[in-house]
């Protein structure tokens, strides 16, 4: 059995307030029960929207790959996660609740003024509405929010190299030269978004169903839920919808425009993905080296990997990666580990220097 480790570290301060105002990055981490040597590679696991590191999925990869793949395996609860799981609290607007109550019972409509959508009054709302359209309470704000960029790959980064130098510390030898990323959706993304502020750092991508641009990042979420058997269409009004920082830098098209991009990358995308185009997905894979296109259509959908076509495939996160490490064509080249001091990203407003002088990423924000 994989060992298991957790520990919290001193998280990057926010680039959207500039200030050193205290923020902690938990952090888990497991290595193979036969200890670690110059073949132990490490995999960085990136959940999206949905998922997190106590999610039961993400928890039996740390435990399994880390003994069958000899890998360090890692992952974190980076900056504004908390805000991309599912519902905790809902509510109806002013006007949404004058409307429901209109169509209520007068003992349905005390009891709904009296407690609010609590579960007992969704359970009774049930034997009366076939749905409901809801709003998820955010408690989102500048110092906390889920920005979908930056702040949630500097995280990230700050969890690899903070493993590798607890490793170095112990005298723990490991293969630099594979380090692989794994992530769904919005984890692939962050994924790529890593590999452009960390060049050179990842051996393998394994990329499910990114976007190119983070979609809630400018409109709401909506999610359906069922709580207390009544169904719910939630809306999530994310903070970052209404909050002014530079959201076109974060296109992976624009990101990678003359990038020299060093790793491989297995892109595996649906053939409806509603949310990601496939012929935009494709284009930008075929114009950045290394990146292998996989469309899953029909035909690829075996009930064992792939569910669907849609996006994130309904995939077997398991299955998945070990399809891609049994492949003949997955190999790590053992090379020199290089890593320039400062990476430079620049956009039209701004200019992001990531200085890796002292090992952690340290990111300092200049108006272009």
């Amino acid at each position: 059995m994989a060992i298991e480790h957790q520990f919290s570290l001193p998280a990057h301060y926010n680039i959207y307030t500039e200030s050193q105002e205290p923020r902690n990055l938990q952090v888990y981490f497991t290595e193979p029960s036969n200890g670690i040597n110059e073949n132990t590679g490490i995999l960085i696991t990136i959940p999206g929207f949905g998922g997190n590191a106590q999610s039961k999925v993400y928890k039996k990869m740390r435990l399994q790959f880390a003994d069958k793949y000899n890998l360090v395996v890692i992952q974190c609860d980076y900056f504004g996660n908390a805000y991309m799981q599912k519902a905790k609290e809902v509510r109806l607007a002013e006007k949404e609740m004058d409307a429901l109550k209109q169509k209520l019972p007068d003992k349905h409509k005390d009891l709904l003024e009296k407690e609010g959508l609590t579960e007992h009054v969704l359970e009774v709302l049930s034997h009366t509405l076939p749905a409901l359209l809801v709003t998820e309470v955010m408690d989102e704000n500048v110092h906390s929010f889920n920005d979908m960029g930056f702040m949630q790959a500097l995280d990230i980064l700050s969890s690899f190299y903070a493993v590798r130098a607890i490793l170095k510390d112990n005298g723990l030898s490991f293969n630099e030269h594979k380090v692989i990323a794994y992530g769904h959706s919005h984890g692939a993304y962050l994924a790529y978004l890593c590999n452009r502020m960390a060049p050179q750092l990842f051996s393998l991508i394994i990329d499910n169903s990114a976007w190119l641009k983070p979609v809630y990042i400018e409109t709401p979420r909506f999610l359906v839920q069922e709580i207390a058997g009544l169904k719910l269409y939630i809306k999530f009004p994310y903070f970052a919808n209404t909050f002014q920082y530079d959201k076109a830098v974060l296109n992976l098209t624009t990101l990678y425009k003359g990038f020299n991009n060093n790793a491989n990358i297995i892109c595996y995308q649906g053939i409806s993905d509603e949310l990601v185009n496939m012929n935009d997905k494709r284009r930008f894979c075929d114009s950045i080296a290394h990146c292998q296109f996989r469309l899953i259509d029909n035909s690829k959908v075996d009930h064992s990997t792939f569910y669907s076509t849609g996006h994130g495939l309904h995939a077997d996160f398991i299955k998945l990666f070990e399809c891609v490490m049994g492949e003949n064509t997955v190999t790590f080249e053992k090379k020199p580990f290089k890593h320039r001091g400062k990476i430079v990203i620049q956009s039209s407003k701004k200019n992001y220097v990531i200085d890796y002088a002292n090992d952690l990423p340290i990111m300092h924000v200049l108006n272009a």
